[in-house]
């Protein structure tokens, strides 16, 4: 019992122990994000490598923990192999959760995990109901800046689905963070 007690204790000092430099501005940054997707399992087996664009906020609670939110859009295109067709598929909605980071020097290492509310469509107009996902990832901080980072990151997404098969995709992009 004392060992998890050491271990809760321990991973509660990282979580909000402060960086090293001293905190300027708001505790608030916008982010911009683009790069590619690529479907798992039986929801990639007609669909090829797509892309993504997204946009969130996040509010810093402590020096190293993060809530965002955000919009995100990501597009596939049919594989022609499987399906021959010029529709294209794209998965789009709100993502939010929280965001660990660990403050090294020169640059921040971090995890995410959170909530996905997404819909499907295809290009023809045929759109699927909103469902609720998870979505987890690891991403790097660096800082361009006393302001601007630039943010590394791959993340997992699913959304189960009600018919079918659910929709999961591995997201690598890279975004610019602005601290305000």
């Amino acid at each position: 019992m004392r060992k998890y007690a050491f271990v809760a204790a321990a991973l509660a000092a990282v979580a909000f122990a402060a960086p090293a430099r001293a905190q300027t501005g708001l505790p608030i940054a916008i982010e911009g994000r683009a790069g590619l997707a690529f479907p798992t399992g039986d929801f990639g087996e007609a669909l090829g490598t797509g892309y993504g664009l997204a946009a969130n906020a996040s509010f810093a609670v402590a020096p190293t923990i993060a809530l965002y939110g955000g919009y995100s859009y990501t597009q596939f295109d049919y594989d022609s192999d499987v399906i021959d067709t010029d529709r294209t598929f794209n998965i789009q909605g709100f993502e939010g959760g929280a965001r660990l980071a660990l403050p090294m020097t020169g640059f921040t290492p971090y995890i995410k995990g959170g909530v996905v509310y997404f819909k499907g469509g295809v290009s023809d107009g045929v759109d699927s109901d909103n469902e609720l996902g998870f979505t987890g990832g690891i991403g790097l901080n660096y800082a361009l800046g006393p302001v601007v980072a630039f943010t590394p990151e791959v993340t997992y997404v699913t959304v189960p689905a009600e018919a079918g098969p659910d929709a999961s995709f591995i997201r690598t992009d890279v975004g610019l963070r602005f601290r305000l």
